[in-house]
């Protein structure tokens, strides 16, 4: 089958990007998105088919974004989609997130991986734009009239829509209704299970995380302070990707400060066999993203027979089992209590870890994930034939 891939910005190394590779390895599909730094994102898309959008005319009418990769790559594949044509021949093409949705405005037989809508417009509006100068705000209104006007011509042509979790369904379900107008299948991600072990249950509390507001580290530094005052001797390490962007260097100045006097480790850009590492000789993951989408991170903890311990929204919800293969926490001082529990019940906490890889391997690997999107393709593709 000829999948073709749009995905908006390759830049990084996040779940969505970990979702790419896999179905571009497995369908040996070409990629193309609107920026392309293969320095920060997996260096297995070095070895992969990676098309980077060009249309010099409208990157130098975005100069003043040079140093805002995240606005430029919106800016620009959101112009550059929406005109695109594609010329080769192919049975499906694939579009990845917001705005790679807008290539079926001129091309058919498109399968959206449907994360969520901008959510800045959206359920995240209030926590992100309405608290903007006045100024800032009124031009943010402005892109994001233009924005869902797109959404409500473009989203009900597209043949069929997947999620990446049942929650997405449920928040983003007036959206869903509103705008794609159709079912939505979730086909949640999975973890490639044969990379994942567990070597030891080392004392310290492990959480992977980008190091941005969103994913809200500061709510594992303080549940680890509290975790402290109980027990002494143990860590916690926090890894992710070395900060770029001004806001995400002063968030991680914050974090940095909340940390102190805590033995709080900060790996930054680690490769992927470290982490894993990581993984394998942790006691117990931490999860604190708010309202994530799906979260690969508890799947990963899982894999490695670790139980995780994630806030009780988003993805996480329905991936991991309250009691069973990890636990849903309300604050940190809950997270904290949990982290307590565990430690001072070895026991529990490996057979937790057990049921934990038995639930992956069940329900959460690649393969699996890969035969769902496989038959997604084929149903949108049937109509090529007919």
């Amino acid at each position: 089958m000829d999948v073709l891939l749009f995905y908006p910005i390759l830049f990084q190394k996040g779940g969505a990007d970990r979702v790419l590779l896999e179905i571009a390895r497995a369908f040996n599909a070409p990629i193309y998105t609107g920026i392309y730094r293969k320095e920060s994102t997996f260096s297995e898309f070095s070895e992969l088919d990676v098309r980077e959008v060009r249309q010099p005319v409208l990157d130098k009418s975005l100069f003043f974004l040079q140093n805002n990769v995240a606005a430029k790559g919106f800016a620009l594949t959101s112009a550059k989609f929406l005109a695109h044509k594609v010329r080769e021949d192919y049975d499906v093409i694939n579009a990845h997130g917001t705005p790679s949705n807008w290539v079926r405005n001129r091309n058919e037989r498109v399968c959206w991986y449907f994360y969520s809508p901008v959510r800045s417009a959206f359920d995240l509006y209030e926590y992100r734009v309405a608290g903007l100068p006045l100024k800032k705000r009124v031009v943010r209104d402005a892109m994001f009239s233009a924005y869902k006007f797109m959404e409500s011509v473009i989203d009900p042509k597209i043949e069929k829509t997947v999620s990446v979790s049942p929650y997405v369904n449920v928040r983003d379900a007036s959206f869903i209704s509103k705008y794609i107008r159709k079912p939505v299948e979730p086909v949640p991600p999975g973890v490639d299970e044969k990379l994942f072990v567990n070597e030891s249950y080392g004392k310290y509390f492990l959480y992977p995380s980008r190091m941005i507001p969103e994913k809200r580290l500061e709510y594992a530094i303080g549940a680890f302070r509290e975790f402290c005052k109980k027990k002494k001797g143990w860590k916690l390490i926090l890894t992710g990707f070395q900060p770029q962007r001004e806001r995400e260097l002063k968030y991680m100045e914050t974090l940095k400060s909340l940390a102190s006097g805590l033995d709080v480790e900060f790996r930054m850009d680690i490769p992927e066999k470290e982490l894993r590492n990581l993984y394998a000789n942790a006691y117990a993951v931490l999860f604190c993203a708010m309202n994530e989408d799906w979260g690969l991170v508890p799947l990963e903890a899982m894999a490695s027979e670790k139980p995780c311990i994630s806030v009780n929204e988003g993805g996480p919800s329905y991936s991991i089992v309250d009691g069973k293969t990890g636990f849903l926490v309300n604050s940190p001082a809950q997270m904290a209590e949990k982290m307590l529990l565990l430690a001072e019940n070895p026991g529990e906490n490996e057979k937790m870890g057990r049921q934990g890889r038995k639930r992956v391997l069940e329900n959460y690997t690649w393969a699996a994930f890969l035969k769902k999107m496989e038959n997604a393709f084929m149903e949108v593709a049937k109509s090529k034939i007919q």
